[in-house]
């Protein structure tokens, strides 16, 4: 059991959720797919797999070596700040090349919802809060495709239902690594949900 609930922790860590959520974003039928060029698709593929899963990768283990974090699980609040900080920094730059390219603004908000996102885990790490960044994540993902669908009249409840059937499995791992409390898994989801949501009405 624990190590299908590691196994699920490192499959769906926070530092995926963008990867995922751009490859849904690219896989549905949304009216503005059909005008962007392939070109433009595997950039953007390029800058985020750099910018935001590779760098963050890097990071951490930089600031392992150096001492500044005791373990990569990075399993106290004050671990966090750090990293969540340089996440920000790279989110925030992330967002704003990809506004320079002129992606769709649709696209574009998720990034910001992402950063926004980031910058309140931030706060709460800061504040001794250890809000579940995976259920951010995903509560990201499910907020960004229940948005969609009603901002596009895009078809996404099979995707949104699997969403929601991985961040339950995922919340049930932490639980069973102890990596985080029931009301820091909602909070997390809700963090996540909520900003997309706002940000796509």
């Amino acid at each position: 059991m624990t190590f299908f609930a590691k196994f699920l922790s490192y499959a769906f860590h926070p530092i995926f959720a963008p990867l995922y959520s751009v490859a849904l974003l690219f896989s549905l039928p949304i009216y503005l797919n059909y005008k962007i060029p392939q070109q433009f698709i595997n950039f953007t593929y390029a800058v985020i797999v750099l910018n935001l899963v590779i760098s963050p990768i890097l990071v951490a283990f930089y600031l392992k070596k150096k001492g500044l974090i005791d373990s990569l699980e990075m399993k106290t609040a004050r671990e966090r700040i750090l990293p969540y900080l340089i996440s920000a920094i790279l989110y925030g730059v992330t967002f704003y090349l990809f506004r320079q390219v002129q992606m769709p603004e649709l696209y574009l908000k998720f990034f910001l919802g992402a950063f926004f996102a980031i910058a309140v885990l931030l706060i709460g790490a800061s504040l001794s809060q250890k809000i579940s960044a995976h259920l951010a994540g995903l509560g990201g993902v499910c907020g960004m495709l229940y948005s969609i669908s009603v901002v596009t009249f895009t078809e996404t409840l099979t995707w949104l239902l699997l969403a929601i059937v991985v961040s339950g499995l995922v919340a049930s791992a932490r639980l069973i690594l102890k990596s985080h409390t029931g009301i820091e898994l909602i909070s997390g989801f809700l963090l996540g949900f909520g900003i997309q949501l706002i940000l796509f009405s």
